[in-house]
Parts: structure tokens; sequence; C-alpha cells
């Protein structure tokens, strides 16, 4: 694949993921206040547990650079596939959320990132810009 375009998708959408997730491994408090989300009393470790799960995310993107050979478009596809899918279950989630006010309004904008982003890989996927799979 001489494209670069996949590459630096996967390492914008992919990077971006992996250090919300050690940030919120790391300093969970700070990234709400940066989402303007007032931080709930106690141990934060359900938001740590969030970010185990984010920066895995992030990791997926990057899967298919890690092993060398003929399939990395295949697994390309693949990654792009799974992690648009899991992108729009959370945009969901937090739509839903937000609407019946289980969580605070400006949830709303990682459910609205999350869908844009889902949105763009399955759109760049139907156009062929990861390759054709093969």
């Amino acid at each position: 694949m001489k494209n670069r375009g996949p590459v630096l998708f996967c390492l914008l959408a992919g990077g971006g993921d992996t250090a919300t997730g050690v940030l919120l491994l790391a300093a969970p408090r700070f990234v709400l206040h940066l989402l303007g989300i007032p931080a709930p009393e106690g141990d934060p470790v359900l938001l740590r547990f969030v970010g185990v799960f984010v920066g895995c995310v992030g990791l997926c993107y990057l899967y298919p650079w890690l092993l060398g050979g003929r399939r990395r478009s295949h697994r390309l596809t693949a990654a792009i596939e799974m992690t648009a899918g899991v992108r729009l279950a959370v945009a969901l989630f937090l739509a839903f959320a937000v609407m019946f006010s289980r969580l605070d309004l400006p949830w709303a904008t990682v459910g609205a990132y999350d869908a844009l982003v889902a949105t763009a890989q399955v759109g760049l996927l139907l156009r062929g810009f990861f390759g054709d799979g093969t």
C-alpha cells in the first residue's frame, strides 16, 4: 500500500484515542475538566476503566501495521470496520444517556465526535480509501 492516507488517518484517529485512554488512566479528573464535565465524587476507578477501553480502541488502528506481510489490507479493513462499529455504539449510547439526563450535556460532544469519525470511516471504506481488503 503506497498511499499514505490510510496510515495518517489511523495515526490521527488511533493516536487521539490512545492518548485519551492514557490520560483517562493517569488523570481522569483532568480529562473531565477539559471536556467541561464535573468530576464525580470518590474514586475515579470507572473512568480509568473507560480509559483502558478507549486506549485499546485507539491501539486497534495501529494493529494493521504491527505485522508485516501481504495481509495488511485485510487487517486494515477489519480494524476500520470494527472501530467504526464501536464508535457508532458509543455514539448511540451517549445520545440516549444525554437525552434521558443520565449524563451531562458535554458528553454529547464525545458522542458527536465518535459518530463523525465512524461516518467518515464508513464513507472512506465505501470509496476504497483503505484498499479493497484483498
